[in-house]
């Protein structure tokens, strides 16, 4: 499966101070992963962040075109990590961010081993 990449404008309600608020970004970035989530229920599981990495690189301002990029990086035995990268309309890195989920049985609410399919993503 493919996934597109998300798009975003920036608009004035997301600008404090000039630029993206910080927080922000995360609500962003989690709009991204929508499709993602989407994409787990199909294969049979849920997931739970069990931890965020985000580095702010540049600013964004009102009207910017922002590109997030949404991949798996890394697969453990019950857990796995997405990078998520925001870039402005100039190709500029804006955000980097490492988030790492655990999979879940959506029946019992156990975790459970990620499934190969995901893994065959690397």
């Amino acid at each position: 499966m493919t996934f597109s990449d998300f798009e975003i404008t920036v608009r004035a309600d997301v600008v404090i101070g000039g630029h993206v608020n910080n927080v922000k970004y995360l609500e962003f970035l989690e709009s991204a992963r929508q499709s993602w989530y989407e994409y787990f229920n199909r294969l049979g599981f849920v997931s739970f962040m069990a931890h965020l990495c985000v580095d702010y690189k540049k600013e964004a301002f009102l009207g910017d075109q922002l590109h997030i990029y949404t991949d798996v990086h890394q697969v453990g035995n019950t857990s796995f990590v997405l990078k998520q990268m925001i870039k402005n309309q100039h190709g500029e890195a804006v955000l980097e961010a490492e988030a790492t989920f655990v999979s879940i049985c959506q029946q019992t609410g156990q975790k459970i081993r990620v499934p190969d399919e995901l893994r065959n993503r690397l």
